[in-house]
């Protein structure tokens, strides 16, 4: 990052960073690489990394089975704004309430320190910006802020207006310097717009797609190689995420059909022989079976009967018109809306129902677990790097031209009159 920097031609006044030993690392190794040894440094509790409670110290992929949570909640816990993780003890082996660095904290702050989801490490993080951060930028200096990703997420949100449903779906690189430019109302400077044609300097680095759909204007200083695998990465989390949504809707779907009276054999690693039922009779007939035994009952004083065999996982079936609608609900929560697996999975179950004209498939009232997991794992592969957009080159020739086509559109030019294709030219 500070040769990244440093070949930037940028240089600082301030420097600020939290009280976590990485970011201070990371800040030194930066001001050595830059030069700047001497630059004054802030350090602040308030640009620490969110705390993530009772999860704090597990592995963020196994973390709901060690402590038997839900996968799907857990990763609403990492990746949404409102969501809190569970609150932390004293007696957690990571408890931070007793150390040193903490000392000057209130009673109140320590106990909002116990769990916090991204709006409250937002909470805890604005006001040293806006008491601190602010007026040094007021005062022209060029502040350089090392933190942690989920508390610059925060303050991207913030800077940029991003809503709360989009700022989810935004990762911060480590290791990659991200450059803001503010205009005196501290509003920042659309890189692909303003930068060379109206500030005259020379746009460096890389955007991100997707983001700038969000309002991003933010600017990747870093090797493309390395930020295509960040977004791989970011791309597979946010796939991951909306596979374990739907296997969770599938799965609430067949405990209010069955009941707990399911044999899950697959998760106990004894997978049967049995091949995938086709969509059939099955859920009718045990439905005949339930009612005639309750009829039984009802009419005679013979023992009760006993309970019927467990429900293999290859013969778990669902309503594919109530399959759609749990989705269809589940994505009119707007932190659901976006989620592009999600829109595939209710396409096709449409398809399944023949609502659509184009579909060529029969239509479908059944879908056992073995199609609807088909289903899921033709989406995520279909969907596979499309969830992010590529970078853009802010040096590249030909985008250079469509940025100044879009400033001459944005000014009112007509592109029939000399003056915009000269300016083009």
């Amino acid at each position: 990052a500070g040769k990244l920097l440093k070949e930037s031609g940028l240089t600082f006044d301030v420097a600020y960073t939290s009280y976590l030993k990485r970011a201070i690392k990371t800040l030194w190794i930066c001001l050595e690489e830059m030069d700047l040894m001497s630059l004054p440094v802030v350090h602040t509790w308030r640009l620490n990394e969110r705390h993530y409670g009772a999860l704090q110290g597990y592995n963020k992929d196994t973390a709901y089975k060690e402590l038997n949570l839900d996968q799907e909640l857990v990763m609403q816990m990492r990746r949404s704004y409102g969501r809190q993780p569970p609150m932390m003890e004293d007696s957690h082996v990571h408890w931070h309430g007793s150390e040193r660095r903490y000392a000057q904290l209130t009673p109140e702050q320590i106990e909002c320190s116990r769990g916090e989801s991204l709006g409250d490490t937002m909470k805890r993080m604005m006001p040293f910006f806006n008491g601190v951060v602010v007026p040094s930028l007021r005062a022209g200096n060029k502040c350089m802020i090392v933190s942690h990703a989920n508390t610059l997420r925060t303050l991207i949100k913030h800077i940029d207006g991003i809503s709360d449903e989009d700022i989810k779906g935004m990762s911060i690189p480590t290791g990659v310097p991200m450059l803001y430019r503010l205009d005196q109302n501290l509003k920042p400077i659309d890189p692909k717009m303003e930068l060379e044609f109206r500030y005259m300097v020379e746009p460096k680095g890389y955007t991100w797609a997707t983001s700038r759909q969000h309002g991003f204007h933010g600017v990747y200083l870093g090797d493309l190689d390395r930020l295509q695998d960040i977004q791989q990465k970011r791309d597979a989390t946010n796939r991951d995420w909306q596979r374990i949504i739907l296997k969770n809707i599938f799965d609430q779907l067949v405990e209010e059909e069955y009941g707990s009276n399911t044999n899950d054999e697959a998760v106990n690693g004894n997978k049967s022989s049995t091949p995938c039922p086709k969509p059939s009779v099955i859920n009718g007939v045990f439905k005949q079976t339930m009612n005639a035994q309750n009829a039984s009952l009802s009419t005679t004083s013979l023992p009760q009967p006993p309970a019927p065999p467990p429900i293999p996982s290859q013969n778990k079936i669902v309503e594919v018109r109530q399959l759609w609608w749990r989705i269809h609900r589940k994505m009119e929560n707007p932190e659901f809306s976006n989620m592009l697996m999600l829109r595939r999975a209710k396409e096709h179950l449409e398809e399944r129902m023949g609502n659509t004209r184009s579909s060529g498939l029969a239509r479908q009232q059944y879908l056992t677990e073995c199609g609807f997991n088909a289903i899921v794992k033709m989406i995520h592969l279909d969907t596979e790097g499309h969830v992010i957009e590529p970078f853009e080159d802010l040096s590249a020739p030909m985008s250079r031209e469509e940025r100044l086509r879009k400033r001459v559109e944005l000014l009112g030019f007509d592109d029939d009159g000399e003056e915009a294709h000269s300016l083009i030219r």
